[in-house]
């Protein structure tokens, strides 16, 4: 289905995550991050969208690209009041209801087991892993009180197979996965929904921020496709995993890579 078909009318949406950007891609108005261009793709199909990042003024301006009503939130996703705090005003702007959350924030890293830290471990393990529980179990109460709900998680291809660089990042996205299957076994027969869409290569800001634009022919060049993906083609499969077309879908993780999941021997991610 096609963007602008809109399946998630009259819903409220919260998108963690949802200020995402860096640098822009060459002719972009507005740098567009994973989270970014899901806020505006839910927009797009319908939805009331709150936007939570850790930098308010990042989600005030996906706000303002959203081409409908919508609310900035400032949450550190490394907090757990500010985790619980970002879905109860996600709950009380759409009067009492939440129909669709999204669980997008992450923090990559680099190091593998020899030399990863303590420090690192931790942090990473907060964002990538306790903030999607925060969020999650926050969110439940008003979903269970309306009989439906949606969840999709953003992972990684790291969590489903090795990268080689960083452990923490490997892990945690190992243990988002585990997250997004309980939710939907547990609460399937509540009307509760739990999807995760797992990228691979994107070419999103936060890969730019991090990375630079140089390494993106070589991690292209791994892929099937012969090219990194788009933030806007993420925000596509997350809107049909949390849309009525995906009814009957819950507890799956959707490969969004290319084809490299599917390729064998599974190559190296390149950084």
């Amino acid at each position: 289905m096609a963007a602008g078909e809109r399946r998630l009318e009259g819903r409220v949406a919260y998108v963690l995550g949802g200020g995402s950007d860096g640098p822009a891609r060459p002719g972009e108005a507005l740098p567009m991050g994973n989270g970014r261009a899901i806020a505006l793709r839910l927009a797009a199909e319908g939805a009331t969208v709150v936007v939570g990042d850790k930098v308010l003024a990042r989600a005030e301006a996906t706000v303002e690209h959203l081409g409908g009503p919508g609310l900035a939130v400032e949450v550190d996703a490394a907090d757990p009041e500010s985790c619980r705090a970002a879905v109860a005003a996600a709950v009380e702007h759409g009067a009492g209801r939440l129909d669709v959350v999204v669980c997008n924030v992450g923090l990559s890293g680099r190091e593998p087991l020899k030399v990863q830290s303590l420090e690192d471990w931790d942090l990473a393990s907060d964002v990538n892993v306790r903030s999607h529980w925060l969020t999650a179990q926050a969110a439940l109460g008003p979903m269970l009180a309306q009989g439906s709900g949606a969840f999709a998680f953003v992972g990684s291809t790291a969590g489903v197979y090795s990268s080689r660089r960083s452990l923490s990042y490997e892990a945690t996205k190992a243990a988002q996965l585990a997250v997004m299957r309980h939710v939907a076994v547990r609460y399937a027969d509540r009307g509760i929904r739990s999807n995760a869409v797992v990228l691979g290569n994107i070419d999103s800001a936060l890969v730019r921020r991090e990375f630079g634009d140089a390494p993106g022919a070589a991690r292209a060049a791994v892929v099937p496709m012969g090219r990194e993906g788009r933030p806007e083609e993420a925000a596509g499969a997350v809107a049909f995993l949390v849309s009525d077309d995906a009814g009957y879908v819950t507890g799956q993780s959707l490969l969004v890579d290319g084809g490299v999941s599917a390729a064998w021997p599974v190559p190296p991610v390149v950084s």
